[in-house]
């Protein structure tokens, strides 16, 4: 994701976002699924919605059910309030003094989501299980005597991943009160980022499926083991992959060129099967802490020389823009905040006599999806090289 969402100029308008607070036992499926009933919207499971907070440097991901209204061009998001990492998205105050939070938001975004709000609103009261639902953007303005001396209500500062912080009543001077009190930037900057980057656009890699054998198995569950009491998570034997080249979010129209691209490279230079011989286990070290565990293997010259001028020829067309070192890995497990830190060199012990040569699949255009704080690989398009060209 992008960090400087700062540069990002919004094409969102504070006037047109409405953002409504659910708090309710129900869980996130039946709750779509009655809004779809009552609401007439065809909400369904999206990407993960992504947040970011730039003080700290952190991406936190959110689920997120999604609708777009053809006929009004009014954005429909239900987001889930809360995430695996018990992080909030939007804080209310008043709501953390009783020790409770939002459960989800909906988001409307359109010239009609004042309209569409209130009758959601109504729409969602007749659900059962709902304990609260209220407006948290645009705030009502309170109606009252003119002549009488007015009071500024507090505001809420819905800063992300913050406490909201209480904002003193100015003093009141024949003025009428400020319509936006709650300041929503982070919110929308967010919004924007994920229509315009993560929603619509695929990000992309190339690289090859992995079969492993059940003795590489074996010694990968046995590395896994001695991590034991770590804050791991394995990778699925059926994601292992070996990435030739990651591309990164890309349109539809970017996409097809690069498929015609990289046919034509493989049909040059990738004319016969490579294999690789795995020899060990060695780890990268990530930014928050993380670390990544990886099977390594011995160098391959095919393989670089591949890589290369896949990225060459995506560059000359501006179509690849990532400075990165091409290491190969197949990686196999990530550790969160790992306590032992001697174990890491524990495992960067050659496999010796266990190494073995594997045969890698034809090139293959892998999607990376992430749904519900889940990483899967979509494949979109896999490149097979006419046998007459085969060497």
């Amino acid at each position: 994701m992008n960090k400087e969402l700062s540069e990002i100029n919004s094409d969102i308008s504070s006037d047109e976002i409405t953002i409504i607070g659910i708090s309710t036992s129900i869980a996130g499926l039946s709750l779509v699924q009655k809004i779809n009933s009552l609401f007439q919207t065809n909400l369904k499971l999206f990407r993960d919605f992504e947040s970011y907070d730039k003080e700290l440097d952190q991406i936190s991901f959110f689920k997120n059910y999604y609708y777009y209204n053809s006929p009004y061009r009014l954005k429909n998001f239900l987001l889930s309030n809360k995430n695996n990492e018990n992080l909030i998205l939007i804080k209310d105050k008043n709501l953390l003094k009783e020790k409770k939070a939002f459960d989800y938001l909906y988001i409307l975004i359109g010239r009609d989501h004042l309209r569409h709000a209130t009758s959601l609103i109504q729409s969602i009261k007749n659900i059962p299980n709902i304990s609260l639902i209220r407006t948290i953007y645009p705030q009502e303005t309170p109606n009252t005597n003119p002549s009488a001396k007015q009071k500024e209500p507090k505001a809420q500062n819905l800063n992300l991943f913050e406490s909201n912080l209480e904002v003193k009543p100015k003093r009141v001077v024949n003025k009428k009160p400020k319509k936006d009190n709650v300041s929503i930037t982070n919110i929308i900057q967010d919004i924007d980022y994920n229509l315009g980057h993560t929603m619509y656009e695929k990000r992309l890699f190339l690289g090859f499926k992995l079969r492993l054998s059940d003795k590489l198995l074996c010694q990968i569950n046995k590395t896994i083991t001695c991590f034991g009491l770590e804050d791991i998570k394995t990778i699925r034997p059926e994601n292992y992959h070996l990435t030739l080249c990651f591309i990164g979010n890309t349109s539809k129209k970017q996409m097809n060129k690069i498929k015609v691209i990289v046919q034509g490279i493989l049909e040059q230079e990738y004319k016969k099967d490579i294999d690789i011989v795995i020899n060990g286990v060695d780890f990268f070290e990530e930014r928050d802490n993380m670390v990544s565990l990886y099977l390594k293997f011995e160098r391959n010259s095919e393989l670089i020389n591949l890589n290369h001028k896949i990225k060459e020829a995506l560059k000359n067309k501006n179509l690849y823009n990532i400075n990165r070192d091409f290491i190969p890995h197949i990686t196999i497990a990530k550790i969160k905040n790992l306590r032992d830190k001697t174990k890491k060199e524990d495992i960067k012990k050659p496999f010796g006599k266990e190494s073995e040569r594997i045969k890698l699949s034809p090139v293959i255009l892998f999607e990376s999806i992430t749904i519900d704080n889940t990483t899967r690989y979509d494949v979109l398009q896999l490149f097979d090289i006419p046998e007459h060209l085969q060497l």
